[in-house]
């Protein structure tokens, strides 16, 4: 449950960059400030596994989310399909496992369905992150 809840908390702000990680884009819409979209957008988006070499993204508008060569990354655009409603918006391998396995998407279902409870989750979990250490 803290895995889930430090993901979705943190996730919601800032985004990867391609000349830092070798990923490009935002988690979320609006990355900076806290919300429940996370957990809510990797259950309700359509999700792509793309790779640098997928220009298609460039001519719909998304080439910001192109990762670096030799990375892919999930996007919520789909190829050939333009949705202007849509943000620009990227997961990673680590974020979509969240989706994919049944014990961590019980609490990612839980968040997207209750943003206080993600919110005290998550603040929970930070604190005890950031005063205890992990221990690795």
């Amino acid at each position: 449950q803290e895995i889930v809840a430090l993901l979705c908390g943190g996730h919601v702000y800032g985004r990867c960059h391609p000349n830092f990680s070798g990923y490009a884009g935002p988690w979320v819409e609006y990355p900076t400030q806290f919300s429940n979209e996370y957990a809510t957008d990797m259950l309700e988006d359509e999700w792509t596994l793309v790779s640098h070499g997928d220009t298609w993204l460039d001519e719909i508008g998304a080439h910001e989310l192109r990762p670096a060569p030799g990375n892919r990354q999930f996007v919520n655009k789909v190829p050939g399909k333009v949705d202007d409603d849509e943000p620009n918006q990227m997961m990673l391998l680590s974020d979509m496992i969240l989706a994919w396995d049944p014990s961590f998407r019980y609490y990612l279902e839980m968040y997207a369905a209750d943003e206080n409870k993600l919110k005290n989750d998550f603040g929970s979990a930070f604190k005890k992150l950031t005063e205890l250490g992990c221990g690795f």
